[in-house]
């Protein structure tokens, strides 16, 4: 009994002694350091918001630290983006500073910090927001438009920008008024080399070559198209509104049809411009061509942009 008591007491004495030799270590983020957003205006950054690309953004701000301050630093997603200077190393700065906001749509970071003559980091208050650049242009991937069919006229043939929705001449009901355009393989001149072949058109145009469709009592929007030339990328050109109102309708001042033909997967036949009776304008670009022939298995795989 006695040689079990002395051992649960050295234990108790080592516990003691440990607690009394515990030495208090501060997390290594506890950085006494505050910074302060004002709204100044309607462009201040204040909390995390949603806007449009190429907006402008401000931050107006106070930092104040407990270790004088040499440095204020601006950061967007991580990387330094400006550098603000303090005088004699005081413990309270404030400035305002203006950004045009990303064009391209995604997450982007924000924060205010400081840091000391070392450029040790001081601290951001631990405050940063998230601005979503939101797009400001409607896009739709890998649509299959297939020929228009004769018996069941099920075959998705009609496009809409207004909701991204494929139409079949059986499903379109009462929302022709939202089509822009449809799609057909023109047989006209197929015995030569020059056969118009796959083709967009406005429903405002003549259609001859779909006599068993009878739209007589649709709605027709006047869509005017024309082929892109070769310097306008899909993929890297058209990001943004802007650069779709850039790049499109700088394209199609001349030259608009209601119809575009001989269309292909070779660059300056890939990529056709519209505008729609809306006037928005917008880009098809033909990613895949399944057939080649008037045949109902016949489809194309397009991606559509077009401006909100």
């Amino acid at each position: 009994m006695y040689k079990g008591l002395q051992i649960f007491s050295l234990a108790g004495f080592i516990a003691i002694l440990s607690a009394g030799c515990e030495k208090k270590i501060e997390p290594i983020d506890s950085y006494k350091v505050t910074v302060d957003y004002a709204a100044m205006n309607t462009y201040s950054v204040v909390a995390n918001k949603a806007v449009n690309p190429k907006d402008s953004i401000q931050f107006d701000f106070t930092v104040n630290s407990v270790e004088p301050m040499t440095y204020i630093e601006i950061q967007k997603n991580g990387v330094r983006v400006d550098t603000f200077r303090v005088a004699d190393g005081k413990t309270s700065f404030s400035g305002s500073k203006g950004y045009r906001i990303d064009s391209i749509p995604g997450d982007y970071t924000w924060r205010v910090l400081a840091r000391n003559a070392q450029a040790t980091f001081l601290g951001d208050g631990y405050k940063q927001f998230t601005l979503t650049v939101t797009p400001d242009f409607d896009f739709w991937s890998a649509r299959l438009i297939a020929v228009p069919d004769t018996t069941a006229k099920t075959n998705a043939c009609y496009f809409s920008t207004i909701d991204g929705m494929m139409y079949s001449y059986s499903t379109i009901g009462s929302n022709s008024g939202k089509i822009d355009f449809g799609y057909f393989f023109d047989t006209t001149g197929m015995s030569t080399t020059s056969g118009n072949g796959h083709t967009f058109y406005a429903l405002s145009a003549p259609q001859g070559q779909i006599p068993y469709y009878d739209i007589s009592s649709w709605t027709k929007n006047a869509t005017i198209f024309k082929k892109m030339p070769t310097s306008v990328n899909f993929v890297s050109g058209l990001t943004s509104g802007g650069a779709i109102n850039t790049l499109i309708k700088n394209n199609m001042t001349s030259g608009t049809t209601a119809s575009v033909n001989k269309l292909a997967t070779s660059a300056g036949n890939n990529v056709i411009g519209f505008k729609t009776v809306n006037g928005k304008f917008g880009a098809i670009l033909v990613r895949r061509i399944i057939g080649n022939s008037p045949a109902r298995t016949t489809q194309l795989e397009i991606d559509v942009k077009v401006q909100k």
